[in-house]
């Protein structure tokens, strides 16, 4: 998209010239007012239909929702003229099209004065991709990388001067990041020849190797100095690599430590071949304080209020971590009382055993309160520790350990376990890993890449406590462009729960729930899979699902309401199918046993993400009537 955007202001440059002498001063007046575009005639293409062009080309003939929705695009601009041509010229360009000439003019339409756009194309010559070769004073160990990058130049395909040039900077890169910063790359094609399939010749010149020189730190007063060289994978003496000077500066970030960085390089020392650099950084606030308050609505369907005060300090000991928090829920209505109190106490390190692996220590501690539903009072407490690995800048691993204590009061002490196993309370210990890769390109709304998610929970055993059980949980999400402005978004997943050695059951808030906003809409939340003789869900031990969803940005009938309330929140619209269950145990997996659910949704999207609203209906099966639900949440369900 870069390379599209410098080889069209290039263009841009020599257009605004011809702006002047093609257009008179009448036209001009009359494009002030911006005319409607009545229609456009496309006239000398041969290889590219009409159809292809217009969908390119910046203007559109006015339609009744571009009319609905105020479609810039629609009327005559005063960029009209270059934007139609520089997106029309690159798409023949990126087609072997080299030579292409692209005129543009208007004409005021006598009866209503709308606008006639007329296109004149030159197509010229197409060229195609001959034999490729590399020469120059390179490392023959570079040839095999370099066969690698031009190999996806195909023989017989049409020659693509923005691909030429991504290839010649793909060489560039891979020269800058083993110790050649200053190497150029340059090609050459000739288009004289017939027929005409061209062969490419790149020229390398790889100047001197190159090696780090030292960094010099300047802004840190809150923190030690290592707390930022920790984080360089720039090193005196190394070979220069481009990619650790960008992998510098996204660790930095990543620390948490820092609002704001530069890492340049000094020019003071005049050592071209061994380059100094300068990091400035500027601090975060070492120590903090946070308050949180928000309402929700609980499975009993109280009214809930939420405070959560905090403060911290990140420099503790250095440059290790420390926060207390307190969490407090109050329900409201006419039994208003506190129902949950927490407190917790975190430490970090860092870099734990000189890695860069976070290692937080966690102690949790809920005084004894009321339940809810019966007449005995609960106490909890627990510790656990965890510890985060990155592998390049899309895979993260998390490995932790948990241990938990409960203790019931106020009942005879032989109905405490009968208790504990219908409320689900329990004392649990786990051990667990969980396993992410995230290539997404936005976390809101993705347009391409993909997301990987796995985690395995491991209770009881070794570990100790009362419940042994272990839980499997994976999900697969892919998106991709399968339209213009439409993306295609799916999502597989799955769960497994099961107990072993001394248990008989798992607890049932450890089994799975499905149905709601974020899972299979069209039922309400947590209420899809095995049911209990009074309807109630039971949970499932084994859930299976599918997603497919399309989103699109739609009419932004939103703009038409006053004060501009949503002027910078674009409306988004989806379509979406839903199929799943959950069963308990693999007997009961079937086609027939599956929940299916189709619907469409709006979306504003807010600078927090996506406000959705969701509307589905159920398809009728044997098992499930027709039914239809709303759903109000934030964020995308995947």
């Amino acid at each position: 998209m870069l390379r599209k955007t410098l080889l069209l202001f290039a263009f841009s440059s020599l257009l605004s010239v011809a702006w002047g002498q093609t257009i008179d001063r009448g036209t001009l007046r009359w494009m002030r007012d911006r005319p409607i575009i009545d229609s456009i005639v496309i006239e000398g293409n041969q290889a590219i239909s009409d159809s292809r062009i217009r969908s390119r080309m910046y203007s559109k003939v006015r339609t009744f929702f571009d009319m609905l929705k105020g479609e810039r695009r629609s009327r005559l601009q005063r960029e009209t003229y270059d934007r139609d041509t520089l997106e029309i010229k690159y798409l023949y360009l990126t087609n072997g099209y080299l030579g292409v000439r692209v005129s543009e003019s208007f004409e005021v339409l006598p009866v209503d004065s709308t606008a006639l756009i007329k296109i004149a194309i030159d197509e010229g010559r197409q060229y195609f991709y001959g034999d490729k070769a590399v020469e120059g004073d390179f490392h023959p160990g570079f040839a095999i990388r370099f066969e690698k990058i031009y190999r996806r130049l195909k023989t017989g395909q049409p020659v693509n001067p923005l691909a030429l040039r991504q290839v010649a900077f793909d060489m560039k890169t891979s020269l800058a990041n083993n110790g050649y910063p200053y190497a150029s790359v340059t090609f050459e094609f000739d288009t004289v020849i017939s027929p005409p399939v061209t062969p490419i010749a790149f020229t390398v010149v790889t100047d001197s190797v190159v090696h780090f020189g030292d960094v010099l730190i300047q802004g840190t007063a809150n923190y030690p100095e290592f707390v930022a060289r920790r984080e360089l994978k720039i090193k005196p003496g190394d070979l220069y690599r481009r990619q650790a000077i960008v992998d510098s500066q996204r660790r930095l970030f990543e620390s948490g430590y820092f609002s704001y960085l530069q890492l340049e390089r000094m020019e003071t020392n005049g050592d071209r071949l061994n380059p100094d650099f300068r990091l400035k950084v500027r601090e975060r606030r070492p120590k903090f304080i946070s308050v949180k308050t928000g309402a929700g609505q609980s499975e009993l369907k109280d009214l809930i209020w939420d405070f959560s005060f905090g403060a911290g300090k990140r420099n503790f000991i250095g440059s290790r971590r420390v926060s207390l928090t307190s969490d407090y829920s109050f329900s409201l209505g006419e039994e208003s009382r506190l129902i949950t109190h927490r407190y917790r106490l975190r430490y970090t390190e860092p870099w734990f055993l000189g890695f860069r692996m976070p290692l937080t220590l966690t102690g949790e501690y809920e005084p004894p309160i009321k339940s809810t539903l019966q007449d005995f009072t609960i106490t909890s407490w627990g510790v656990s520790a965890s510890t985060i690995k990155w592998f390049g800048d899309k895979v993260k691993t998390t490995t932790g350990v948990e241990y938990n204590e409960v203790k019931i009061s106020d009942v005879p002490p032989e109905l405490e376990q009968e208790l504990k196993e219908a409320e689900g309370i329990s004392a649990r210990r786990k051990i667990y890993t969980v396993y992410r890769r995230d290539s997404r390109d936005n976390i809101f709304i993705p347009r391409r890449g993909s997301l990987s998610d796995m985690s395995v929970e491991f209770f009881g055993g070794f570990l100790g406590g009362d419940d042994d059980f272990y839980k499997i949980e994976a999900s697969w999400g892919r998106y991709q462009t399968v339209w213009p402005g439409w993306i295609s978004a799916t999502r597989l997943k799955g769960g497994y729960v099961t107990e072993f050695g001394d248990s008989e059951v798992v607890p049932k808030d450890e089994l799975l729930y499905l149905g709601g906003a974020n899972t299979i809409r069209g039922f309400k939340e947590n209420t899809l899979g095995p049911l209990r003789e009074d309807g109630s869900a039971e949970g499932a031990r084994i859930t299976l699902i599918f997603n497919q969803e399309f989103r699109w940005k739609t009419i932004q009938v939103l703009k038409a309401i006053p004060w501009r309330v949503f002027e910078e929140l674009p409306l988004w619209q989806s379509v979406f199918l839903d199929v799943g269950n959950g069963f308990r145990n693999d007997t009961e997996i079937a086609i027939d046993n599956l929940a299916v659910s189709y619907g469409t949704g709006f979306q504003i999207v807010s600078p927090a993400g996506p406000i959705r609203i969701d509307y589905a209906r159920r398809v009728k099966t044997e098992k499930y009537d027709f039914d239809s639900r709303w759903h109000f949440t934030i964020l995308y369900a995947f």
